[in-house]
């Protein structure tokens, strides 16, 4: 057993106070030889007093927070362990491109994405997750975890805007070091959701080729479109030193030896189909252990207390009142 606030042991002494103090209540007589032994009322004056102490002692141990001690307990699940890489650039912030003749604007794309997370998220009650953001570099987010109420904090601060940069390289690569922090149980993904790409480095590539291989990891990349944004799976040909960035970059994902898919969604509609692929294809048994708190003896302590004041209360009016 552990105590978070173990100062509050240090009025402990104070316990010894209901002794202290005498009753004064009762009647006044002139004569002390013509009052009658009252060996009930003695009996039960020090009760009140036993009672009155266990209650602060009760309170005080309350205050002193123990806890019992933590345990881990091994689960086995169907799921994958995920980290979401997700772009945080200013542009995530503009609509879809919608129906014009409709008059209406379209979901906003960072609005769409966390909402079609959070949807991700709870249908998969036994993954493990991860969340990081990037822009100009990457923000970590979450660490691996099944704690959902986290999870789901890191994916609305990874769905904020920030800067007007997207640095997709640093991204992944946050988003593979994660995978460093945590055994492996089986199946393993990173998704990576953008709007957009940026020229990566000779060594960002080694260290992601190399890192992605070696740890076994799934790769789905979620392109976000606007209506003007060049496809990634365009057959145009483009010399050498002119292929759009989105386009390179997916060739050399293609390039890796890892199972790679990508997709592109210009609507909420197409992003959730995309998730939904995944869904159906990262669902493998996994093995992990969760750290289940120990019980908390506040709140019994606290009932405790209540009772022993509500027995005293019932005390209290059991008095016999003098004419």
């Amino acid at each position: 057993m552990t105590l978070l606030q173990p100062w509050a042991l240090l009025l402990l002494p104070l316990v010894v106070v209901p002794f202290l103090f005498k009753s004064h209540q009762g009647q006044i007589y002139s004569w002390l030889d013509i009052v009658p032994t009252d060996r009930f009322s003695d009996i039960a004056n020090m009760i009140i007093k036993v009672i009155t102490s266990i209650i602060l002692v009760s309170i005080f141990l309350a205050l002193a927070g123990p806890q019992g001690e933590t345990k881990k307990v091994q689960k086995v699940g169907k799921g994958a362990q995920t980290v979401l890489v997700i772009d945080r650039s200013v542009s995530m912030d503009h609509p879809f491109a919608g129906d014009s003749s409709s008059g209406r604007a379209a979901e906003i794309k960072s609005a769409a994405a966390r909402r079609l997370i959070t949807k991700f998220i709870d249908s998969r009650p036994d993954d493990m997750m991860g969340v990081v953001g990037f822009t100009n570099s990457a923000l970590y987010g979450m660490k691996i975890t099944t704690n959902r109420d986290a999870i789901h904090s890191a994916i609305n601060a990874a769905t904020g805007a920030a800067l007007n940069q997207t640095n997709i390289g640093a991204g992944v690569t946050e988003g593979v070091a994660l995978f460093d922090q945590i055994q492996n149980s089986g199946s393993r993904a990173i998704i990576l959701l953008s709007d957009g790409a940026g020229k990566l480095s000779p060594h960002v590539k080694w260290k992601i080729s190399e890192q992605l291989a070696k740890k076994k990891l799934n790769l789905y990349w979620i392109v976000l479109r606007e209506p003007d944004d060049i496809s990634i799976f365009s057959k145009n040909f483009y010399p050498a030193d002119g292929v759009p960035d989105a386009i390179a970059l997916h060739q050399y994902f293609q390039s890796l030896k890892i199972k790679y898919k990508a997709f592109e969604a210009d609507n909420p509609t197409t992003l959730q189909s995309a998730l939904q692929f995944i869904n159906a294809k990262e669902k493998n048994i996994i093995q992990y252990s969760v750290n289940v708190p120990g019980h908390d003896y506040s709140k019994d302590l606290i009932i405790l207390s209540l009772v022993l004041s509500l027995v005293i209360l019932i005390i209290k009016n059991l008095r016999v009142h003098s004419w």
